[in-house]
């Protein structure tokens, strides 16, 4: 049963409690007379005080607040988005829920593309299989020092950190208006070499992302995709995604980064004989240096409120390895054990089909039913909910949306988005008005930019009328009179 699907049963008990305490009363003064008279305990002579008049009837159902006000509550919100529903076709689906209860629908088991909505759905598993504290560890590896010389190859060995970045990279530049959040500094792990005393590598800088295989982009990715920072090559070993100062895109993390680190190396007066490149570190070669990334919760963060793409397909590799996949991490195994957690919450999987974890993929089918389902599961207070970007806030999805007052860095929602062969415009997440928090998806595919835009103006408009629904307070018992 939904967390606040008991409020009925609420109400119900309430108003068989009020009777039986009469009842009772009345067998208890019948019982008194039976055994004689009920003799007073002082003889003052003052004038009996008169039971308070009650404005509100013992057996009314304000005598409930609660239960009335979230009633109230339900039938403004369902009323409040009868033009959002009635906007949306038969391409396209809507689901709008009133505390874990669903007030209005259309076209819930409609299987649509849901763009970086299914971003929501990545978050939401990878906090429940890797768990909130989880960290990423990138490690350099190779011959201890002698006399801050190195003899041989070192490895620099990923751990899955999708946000290892030097810190040019962290700030918004042109072509990057949202640049990373809660990276972990490349250079705080050369500095450590430079702390222990190494100052020359004989050897190369080999990159090792042997935790996750070797596919580099899920299919369904177009050309023009892979070509750009939306679809950068996926693997367990990244630096600044694989972009370079120049601004040109590696098509293997692992080189990419091996030869930036061998530059920060460099800048540190560390020399390196044998150049950059890639293999797998050797079993047991002593960590020379090593770093880690913040808690999965700000990873979290991170993807969510910027639509990292990066970070969203590096988790699904993760979430397939610490699932059991045989091995190193893959997309497959990852997408499995999604789905396969999705339906041990009883969210409902017919029509759902997975391609990527990012939700770039025209491929990828999912419907607004498991998509509420999967908030419903959540809370606006948990990692995920807390993660997504708010209205208007600044270096988000939403910094130029649901401006309103009442929504303004109130809303919490995950954008999506794709333009070619066909429109995709998705938001989902959640409202709070007060205590009550309303979830919501609204998923558009084929529409055009003004018709989005409207649903989108129509779903503000009912949200902020729900501001002004009564709370429980004011629908409590009005005090006694007299």
């Amino acid at each position: 049963m939904p967390r606040r699907a008991r409020r009925p049963l609420l109400m119900l008990g309430v108003l068989a409690f009020v009777p039986a305490v009469a009842l009772g009363s009345l067998a208890f003064v019948a019982n008194g007379r039976a055994a004689g008279p009920i003799v007073p305990v002082t003889t003052s002579t003052a004038p009996p005080v008169l039971p308070a008049v009650l404005p509100t009837p013992l057996l009314s159902v304000r005598r409930a607040p609660a239960v009335l006000a979230g009633d109230r509550r339900a039938d403004v919100l369902a009323a409040a988005v009868v033009p959002v529903v009635e906007a949306v076709d038969g391409s396209s689906c809507v689901a709008v829920g009133l505390d874990d209860t669903l007030v209005a629908t259309r076209n819930t088991e409609l299987a649509v593309v849901p763009a970086s909505n299914l971003k929501v759905v990545t978050a939401a598993v990878a906090l429940e299989v890797l768990g909130p504290g989880a960290t990423f560890t990138t490690s350099l590896t190779g011959p201890a020092a002698v006399d801050g010389v190195v003899q041989g190859d070192v490895h620099l060995v990923g751990g899955g950190d999708p946000l290892l970045s030097e810190a040019w990279y962290t700030q918004p530049s042109a072509t990057r208006k949202r640049p990373p959040l809660h990276t972990t500094s490349a250079e705080a792990l050369a500095d450590q070499l430079v702390a222990a005393g190494v100052t020359r590598i004989t050897g190369k800088v080999l990159g090792d992302g042997s935790r996750y295989d070797d596919e580099r982009y899920p299919p369904g990715w177009s050309a023009d995709i892979r070509a750009s920072t939306d679809g950068v090559a996926v693997g367990a070993l990244v630096i600044n995604d694989s972009v370079s100062t120049s601004g040109a895109l590696g098509t293997d993390p692992a080189a990419s980064a091996a030869a930036t680190f061998r530059a920060l190396l460099a800048q540190r007066g560390i020399t390196v004989a044998g150049g950059s490149g890639t293999g797998v570190a050797p079993a047991g070669q002593p960590v020379l240096a090593a770093i880690q990334s913040a808690p999965l919760t700000e990873v979290l963060q991170e993807m969510l409120t910027t639509s990292d793409n990066l970070t969203a397909e590096m988790l699904v590799k993760e979430i397939g390895l610490a699932s059991g996949g045989p091995g190193r991490g893959t997309r497959n195994d990852g997408l499995q054990a999604i789905v396969t957690t999705i339906a041990g919450w009883g969210v409902p999987t017919a029509g759902i089909a997975l391609t990527d974890g990012s939700g770039l993929s025209y491929d990828n089918q999912f419907t607004c039913g498991a998509l509420v389902a999967v908030l419903q599961h959540g809370s606006a207070v948990d990692a995920v909910g807390a993660g997504l970007a708010r209205g208007g806030q600044d270096g988000s999805t939403l910094v130029d949306a649901f401006e309103q007052p009442g929504l303004v860095g109130v809303l919490q929602g995950k954008t999506g988005s794709l333009n070619n062969p066909v429109k995709v415009k998705a938001l989902c997440g959640y409202f709070m008005a007060g205590a009550a928090e309303v979830e919501f998806v609204l998923i558009l595919n084929g529409a055009s930019a003004a018709e989005y835009q409207a649903a989108w103006d129509r779903l503000a408009t009912a949200l902020v009328a729900l501001t002004a629904a009564p709370a429980g307070e004011a629908m409590a018992p009005k005090p006694a009179v007299g």
